[in-house]
């Protein structure tokens, strides 16, 4: 995972609707996003690896990568789990 670049997937829409943001792939499934998840899926370009991405969060938020790692690790599993991302070489 560390070395993987995530992709958000293709068909997955995030959506903002009165202030409150929720994905879904077609309209007939809907997820409530909230804007930690939200900007950690921003994040999953394809261009920068889990590690980067850890990097990215914890100098921006003034933490330690080890902190974020364990924060961000089981929100991306599930993303990975509902496939809203993917993993790419």
């Amino acid at each position: 995972m560390n070395e993987k670049k995530p992709l958000k997937a293709k068909n997955f829409k995030v959506l903002d609707y009165k202030g409150t943001l929720y994905g879904t792939f077609d309209g007939s499934s809907i997820w409530k996003i909230d804007k930690i998840a939200f900007g950690l899926l921003k994040r999953c370009d394809g261009k920068k690896t889990f590690e980067q991405i850890i990097q990215e969060v914890a100098e921006k938020a003034n933490l330690s990568v080890e902190d974020v790692r364990n924060a961000v690790k089981p929100i991306f599993d599930e993303f990975t789990r509902m496939k809203f991302i993917e993993w790419i070489d």
